[in-house]
């Protein structure tokens, strides 16, 4: 998992975390949870590109580059202090950022193996996309509306038609039709751009999310003609290459030259993979087919990473809890898919917590009994998961032990609140 260093960026002073599959930034509005969400994005966006091209490795280490890529797609300008810095140390590369110079520092971390992501960010401006009307056509700069915008759109062509009243707790469904899309609530076929603000919101966080985690997978990758007949020439030699470890043999001749011609096509790509490979003799069997397994790995999405900015925003707190309740049900499957929540909702935390507090419990439930939780098909090991506080710029998990969440300001607020209550409560005459 990656780790991750902000200093004097924003409103954060001095953070420092290791990731898990599933992290959770709580903390007041402007105290830099999406700060943490947009560099982590970033990083693991230039680890990915530069896993692909090496040419990105030397693009993004020239002056400027990795910051103003960064302030442009997540409209950070402004957000760096004089003294500001960035480490990531991810499981391909690390990457310093050190502001003062504006210098970029990516080095490729040696004997590790890389599984590729599909990179998706759905920011709290979610509704800005559904509620305008053509947005596709909306081409203005290079920022995460505007991908999201992307994003959602193959989500639609893939799902064409959507249920989504589980989420509402009402008989909601959206269809797509001649390239408009359209809610069907109650009896009434109402266009997505009059829609309710919780519908606009729910539908491209729910869509978006259930096709980057299930539909992107059910068809193979649209590749280049040059790729797709250099996977074809890889796989053929692969199954050669295995028999040959499996039996001692050396390579033929007609392998090296096949091999050879591989290695030409992907040198054209500028693949690091391959780049340090000259020939096929500078390689043991074994070596040479660890590279090549390495090198399929760019055919394929191993698995999609989600940044969700506020999941709750616009909807009611048993939608919020539903959602989490249906997000964690889809994302604890064998790809190994991962996510960054920002959040500011207790709903979200109370779901989530007992999704942990089931994985903790679940074999000492019966099994006639476990369907009567809400959360069952969302159990979830807590050690999966990290929820963090953001307080005064720093950083501190809010989780005990065993990974259930401890008692936070969010409860301490409602304490609060309570204890208004009961002392008005004393002034309080019933004359009935």
């Amino acid at each position: 998992m990656a780790h991750l260093i902000i200093k004097n960026i924003g409103p954060l002073k001095d953070v420092e975390l290791d990731l898990n599959r599933i992290n959770v930034f709580l903390g007041p509005q402007s105290s830099g949870k999406s700060t943490i969400s947009k560099i982590l994005c970033h990083c693991q966006w230039v680890e990915k590109t530069c896993f692909m091209d090496s040419k990105e490795l030397e693009y993004y280490q020239k002056p400027e580059v990795f910051y103003d890529s960064l302030v442009e797609y997540h409209k950070m300008e402004g957000f760096f202090n004089k003294n500001a810095s960035i480490k990531y140390k991810g499981d391909y590369l690390t990457i310093t950022y050190t502001h003062s110079s504006k210098r970029t520092i990516i080095k490729l971390k040696g004997g590790t193996s890389y599984s590729y992501p599909k990179i998706s960010y759905i920011p709290s401006e979610r509704n800005f996309v559904a509620g305008v009307s053509n947005f596709d056509k909306y081409n203005e700069g290079s920022n995460v509306i505007l991908y999201f915008g992307y994003d959602w759109n193959d989500a639609k062509r893939a799902i064409k038609k959507l249920d989504i009243s589980k989420l509402l707790n009402r008989n909601v469904l959206y269809e797509n039709l001649k390239d408009e899309d359209y809610i069907f609530d109650n009896g009434s076929k109402i266009r997505l751009v009059n829609a309710s603000s919780g519908v606009q919101s729910v539908l491209p966080l729910f869509q978006t999310i259930l096709y980057m985690l299930s539909a992107l997978y059910e068809k193979p990758r649209i590749l280049s003609p040059s790729k797709e007949n250099a996977r074809k020439e890889l796989t053929l030699f692969f199954q050669r290459m295995q028999f040959n470890i499996i039996k001692g043999n050396s390579i033929s001749k007609d392998d090296k030259q096949d091999v050879n011609q591989l290695l030409t096509i992907f040198k054209s790509m500028a693949i690091n993979g391959v780049k340090s490979i000259r020939n096929i003799n500078d390689l043991s069997n074994e070596d040479l087919l660890n590279a090549f397994i390495d090198i399929d790995n760019l055919f394929e999405y191993h698995y999609t990473q989600l940044f969700i900015e506020e999941p709750e925003q616009n909807l009611f707190p048993d939608t919020q809890q539903e959602f989490i309740y249906w997000l964690l049900s889809n994302i604890s499957n064998e790809r190994q898919h991962a996510v960054v929540v920002t959040t500011h909702s207790p709903y979200i935390l109370f779901a989530l917590n007992n999704c942990m507090m089931g994985g903790l419990v679940k074999d000492n439930i019966p099994d006639d009994k476990r369907r009567d939780f809400p959360s069952y098909s969302s159990w979830i090991d807590p050690k999966s998961v990290s929820v963090f506080e953001i307080c005064d710029g720093e950083i501190k998990c809010i989780q005990d032990k065993d990974g259930i969440i401890e008692d936070n300001y969010l409860n301490k607020a409602y304490k609060k609140n309570a204890e208004e209550y009961l002392s008005l409560l004393n002034y309080y005459d019933d004359e009935e």
